[in-house]
């Protein structure tokens, strides 16, 4: 997507993942940004899948379901993002941070918008369904 460049991102942290049922996540980047995914992620660490959103609320024969957001959370704590990518065409949204992991935010629909990123002064990107960007205040 050479007509945006997202290279802002670079050098902050995500300070806060939380799920909002029924089907949406917020990433915080700092005081000043947020990601809102609304479509499959996962975590890589060396990669390999860390944990994804599919994995939220399952048990998998563990003591307890499992809280993505809060292993992503602590995942992601105080690495800085080293890299963003937004695939052409598709509009996969990819997050590299320090210590070799990766966010990965994969849209799956023709139709329904995946994610989104509300930044300072009122900047807002929308990927919408079948891979397209809308930007607003950029």
């Amino acid at each position: 997507m050479d007509f945006f460049d997202f290279s802002y991102i670079v050098g902050r942290v995500i300070t806060d993942v939380q799920h909002i049922e029924p089907a949406q996540w917020s990433f915080t980047v700092g005081l000043s940004l947020s990601v809102g995914v609304e479509c499959p992620w996962r975590i890589l660490d060396a990669g390999r899948i860390a944990i994804s959103s599919e994995d939220h609320l399952q048990q998998y024969g563990l003591p307890d379901r499992l809280d993505a957001a809060s292993i992503a959370a602590n995942l992601l704590a105080s690495r800085p993002i080293t890299r963003v990518e937004v695939r052409e065409s598709t509009a996969d949204l990819l997050l590299e941070f320090e210590g070799h992991l990766s966010l990965e935010v994969i849209p799956f629909s023709t139709g329904y918008e995946s994610w989104n990123i509300f930044g300072p002064s009122g900047f807002h990107v929308v990927a919408q369904g079948g891979g397209q960007l809308c930007i607003w205040g950029a």
